[in-house]
């Protein structure tokens, strides 16, 4: 995606590894991933996949956009069980092999920008087709919810020392939203401006693609496990089969 390979090389700067996220596939994996064959589904440039497979976690990283998995791969540490690849959110999972996994990932709201309700409900099917018998489907996604009712339209800017990242909403009259950014680099005053559609998908939606595959759904409203309230920031979800 070119929205994404445009801001590849700052990435790491401007999204650094949550380790809050890590500890939240733990736990819901018994807190020890060792052993699970888990699918990072929008990986971007691996940090968390990396991190899984250094705690002994079969991981099968993929995002649509070449140069994030090109540094994904820069960054891959030798004699992990982990693999790279370039793929489609659906398509990808889609070719993967049914019943072998017992988890997959999608966080960083990756799943919105599919910007449609069917293409969420078969990645939803898609996910629950790899999973084996009480597998997991763990997404994280912005609370869309909220952005609806207070209109909101912007996110807080990214400032690091290098990178200054500002991101707003444009609502548009279809119910869609453009993600529309601007990255400085401080040093060369170089500026890239971008905007990309995303779906506002807000948690009955994402309830009801998921209930018909998985048995248990819950919500949350961060990576601790807080309750989801209309003031969450984020939508966490943790799935079962």
């Amino acid at each position: 995606m070119a929205f994404y390979s445009s801001i590849s090389i700052a990435y790491d700067q401007l999204f650094p590894l949550n380790p809050a996220q890590a500890e939240f596939v733990n736990s819901c994996f018994a807190n020890s991933v060792a052993g699970k064959k888990i699918v990072d589904a929008g990986c971007g440039i691996g940090s968390l996949a990396i991190l899984l497979a250094r705690r002994s976690a079969n991981v099968y990283g993929f995002d649509s956009d070449s140069n994030m998995i090109d540094i994904a791969k820069e960054k891959q540490p030798q004699a992990l069980n982990l693999k790279f690849n370039v793929g489609d959110l659906v398509d990808e999972l889609s070719g993967l092999e049914r019943n072998r996994y017992h988890g997959v990932l999608c966080f960083g709201n990756t799943l919105v920008h599919l910007a449609t309700i069917d293409r969420i409900e078969q990645f939803v099917k898609q996910s629950s087709r790899l999973l084996k018998r009480d597998g997991k489907l763990l997404i994280q996604i912005v609370n869309y919810d909220r952005v609806l009712k207070k209109k909101v339209d912007s996110l807080p800017t990214i400032n690091t020392d290098n990178y200054e990242f500002i991101r707003k909403y444009n609502h548009r009259s279809d119910g869609l939203i453009d993600f529309e950014t601007v990255l400085s680099a401080k040093f060369t005053c170089e500026q890239t401006v971008n905007s990309v559609l995303l779906l506002p998908l807000k948690r009955e939606e994402l309830e009801d693609a998921l209930t018909p595959y998985f048995t248990k759904v819950n919500f949350y409203g961060d990576f601790k496990k807080s309750p989801l309230s209309e003031d969450s920031f984020h939508i966490v979800v943790e799935a079962s089969k």
